[in-house]
C-alpha cells in the first residue's frame, strides 16, 4: 500500500508558486527582522505567512496552506533558500516498492505540468541520468555529477532561470528524490518532490 503524507496536490504546489509572485526576494534573502517584534510579524504579514513554532530556521504557513521553511547558514540571517515540501509518496511494506518507482513517475510529471502551468516551460528537465544534465551555476543548488551518478539524486529535475535583472531574483528547482530502500526488499521506500527556491550567490552576504 502507498501513502501520500503530505496532503498537497498539484494544485497546491501551483499555488504556493502563484504566491510566490511579486516577492522582494532581496529583503527576504537578508532574512527577517528579530522575531517576535511587531517588524517581523508585519514582514511576514506582507505576504500572509503565519510563522510557525521553530527553532534554527524559520518556517512560515502560507495563504494556501503550505509550510515554506528559509534556511539559513546562522540564526535566520542570510537565508539562502526556500524549501516546499510538495509530495512524499511511502510504501507501508518493502513488496510495495516497486509501486513507489513507478508512482514516482506519475507524480513527476503532474508536479511539473502544475509548475510549468505557471512558470511556464522549465528551462532544463530530465533525470539523473541524462547525458546533458546540468551542472549547478552554483554548487549549493545540487550535486555534481559524480555525486548524482553515485546517488540518484536528485532522481529527477526540473529548473527555472531567475527572469529579468531584478535584483536578488530567485532559481527555481523543483526535484525528486527516491529512497535507496525502493530498489530493494528489505525496508519500505519513498519518493519526495521538493520545490526549492535558491537566493543567488550575491545576496548570501550577512547583516
Amino acid at each position: 500500500m502507498l501513502t501520500e503524507t503530505t496532503g498537497r496536490t498539484p494544485q497546491d504546489l501551483a499555488a504556493e508558486l502563484e504566491g510566490l509572485r511579486g516577492v522582494d526576494w532581496a529583503s527576504v534573502w537578508e532574512g527577517p527582522p528579530q522575531g517576535g517584534s511587531s517588524a517581523f510579524y508585519k514582514w511576514c504579514d506582507r505576504y500572509g505567512w503565519e510563522p510557525q513554532p521553530g527553532d534554527r530556521n524559520l518556517v512560515v504557513r502560507t495563504r494556501s496552506g503550505g509550510r515554506l521553511t528559509f534556511e539559513s547558514s546562522d540564526l535566520w540571517h542570510p537565508v539562502n533558500r526556500l524549501t516546499y515540501r510538495a509530495s512524499r509518496l511511502a510504501a507501508t511494506d518493502p513488496s510495495d516498492n516497486a509501486a513507489v518507482v513507478d508512482g514516482a513517475a506519475q507524480a513527476w510529471q503532474q508536479f511539473l505540468e502544475a509548475a510549468e502551468g505557471v512558470l511556464g516551460p522549465a528551462q532544463w528537465t530530465g533525470a539523473w541520468d541524462a547525458e546533458d544534465f546540468p551542472e549547478p551555476p552554483e554548487r549549493a543548488f545540487w550535486g555534481n555529477r559524480d555525486f548524482r551518478l553515485e546517488t540518484r539524486d536528485p532522481y529527477r529535475m526540473a529548473f527555472w532561470a531567475p527572469l529579468g535583472e531584478h535584483p536578488g531574483q530567485a532559481l527555481l528547482v523543483l526535484d525528486q528524490a527516491i529512497s535507496f530502500q525502493a530498489w530493494s526488499s528489505d525496508a519500505p521506500g519513498a519518493s519526495v518532490i521538493v520545490l526549492k527556491v535558491h537566493a543567488p550567490e550575491g545576496s548570501r552576504r550577512r547583516r
